[in-house]
């Protein structure tokens, strides 16, 4: 991807575009603050407004400029500058919540997406923005309005059906109005309604299940970049990606319900499973899936052995057997990131870094439920001394052998998928993937034992 476009000089006539941008943004703030305090509007009112009348802004970029460097340039400063206005409350109606840095994400995820995409995809930029402006504010109107909403927290933020069902609908339809209206970017074996309607759905699904994992406004900036990701795998691809993409969506649907059902997962961990799943599935196909999937069955029925010997060490951990979204993104997170830049540039390297990292997930998950079950008493990795149960950076040799055969298993389940570019023999890859499997779950103890308190 080249993002050398951001060193192009802008021609004059951009930058006095970018203040008319610039011009039309702090009129919005300005009158958006005046009518909330002359009409007595809830703060959130004025953060609302702004959110839908700034993205809606940002379609007439495309028009308006031939360069990203002013873009780059307005998002960096309201990134900054509402960062200041939050760190000193200089615009009470826009920060009604001094933990909620949603107003600083919104320009930086903007940012990002230009960054990343203007060179060929300006229809991702503002596909990504449209879902973030209309979608992400009408779940929050339309959650706001209904007199008795249907309430959850996956995370700490409530959430309501209404409004997850509205933020689907209006994103997909936002998608679907912007791709129909920039037909440009998008390749003659999709530039059919039906397909479309397809991509447009698919994001839609994906961005409400971001903007539904979000808390403290962090959905600013993982709701578009994800659409965004979304978006270029399949307007890059052809309706075989369409497909695979579909399947990957459906297999992970199963896997965060089944494994929500069987108490694997909380809701959390299952909506996080099912986000990781759409990426590592419907991207990669089985050569990504069956490694994933080969770690979390494989642990998770692990982490189910001998739970009334677990019990007692419950209150140690901290967590039982019921992966939570910060324990899924713990173990998957590295490897959805993986995928992603494969996405972006596909090598084999990638995908045996991908191997690599799940190596060291599964070799840090079984040397503890093993060296639980096993019950020795481990010793601190950095001095070799005696230490309860559960201290963080103990080790015992039932655990180390654990992670030892764990790694391995988890390299073997994608050995076969590697092709002959790297040009190094399967039991030299089985050795490398294994052995960082291990030693990541090495390092990972060591820095428990340094600092880490349980």
């Amino acid at each position: 991807m080249d993002v050398t476009h951001a060193l192009q000089r802008p021609p004059a006539s951009d930058w006095i575009n970018l203040i008319l941008l610039f011009g039309g943004i702090f009129v919005f703030l300005a009158v958006a603050e005046l009518l909330r305090r002359w009409l007595r509007w809830p703060q959130d009112a004025t953060r609302k407004i702004v959110h839908i009348a700034v993205g809606l802004l940002m379609l007439l970029t495309p028009l308006l400029l031939q360069t990203s460097l002013p873009l780059l340039a307005m998002a960096f400063f309201f990134t900054l500058f509402n960062f200041l206005t939050l760190r000193f409350n200089l615009l009470p109606g826009m920060n009604n919540d001094p933990g909620n840095y949603g107003t600083v994400y919104y320009p930086l995820s903007f940012f990002l997406l230009v960054l990343l995409f203007w060179g060929k995809y300006k229809v991702i930029i503002l596909a990504s923005m449209m879902v973030l402006a209309l979608g992400d504010a009408a779940a929050a109107i339309v959650g706001g309005a209904v007199a008795h909403p249907h309430t959850y927290v996956l995370v700490r933020d409530q959430k309501s059906r209404e409004g997850s069902l509205a933020m689907l609908v209006v994103s997909a339809l936002s998608v679907l109005v912007t791709l129909w209206f920039f037909p440009s970017e998008v390749g003659n074996a999709l530039h059919h309604p039906f397909a479309l309607l397809w991509i447009a759905v698919l994001t839609a699904i994906v961005a409400t299940a971001a903007e539904a994992l979000g808390h403290r406004g962090n959905d600013n900036l993982t709701t578009p970049l994800l659409s965004a990701v979304v978006l270029y795998f399949l307007l890059n691809g052809s309706r075989a990606e369409l497909v695979q993409l579909t399947v990957g969506m459906l297999l992970g649907g199963l896997v965060a319900y089944f494994s929500y059902r069987a108490k694997f997962l909380s809701a959390s961990g299952a909506v996080t499973t099912f986000l990781l799943a759409v990426f590592l599935f419907g991207f990669g196909g089985w050569a990504w899936a069956v490694p994933i999937l080969a770690f979390f069955f494989l642990s998770s029925l692990l982490s189910k052995m001998g739970k009334q010997k677990k019990a007692r060490y419950d209150l140690i951990f901290e967590k039982g057997s019921q992966r939570d979204h910060v324990q899924v993104l713990a173990n998957g997170g590295l490897a959805g990131f993986f995928m992603i830049l494969h996405v972006f540039y596909p090598a084999s390297e990638v995908y045996l870094f991908y191997l690599a990292a799940l190596a060291a997930a599964t070799a840090d998950t079984w040397a503890t439920e093993i060296g639980v079950l096993v019950g020795q008493q481990p010793r601190l990795i950095s001095t070799f001394r005696r230490v309860p149960s559960g201290t963080s950076g103990g080790v015992t040799i039932a655990g180390l052998a654990g992670a030892a055969v764990g790694a391995a298993i988890l390299a073997l389940s994608g050995l076969g998928f590697l092709d002959g570019s790297l040009q190094i023999s399967a039991d030299k890859i089985l050795l490398i993937v294994a052995g960082s499997g291990l030693l990541g779950s090495i390092v990972d103890s060591y820095l428990g034992a340094l600092v880490q308190v349980q």
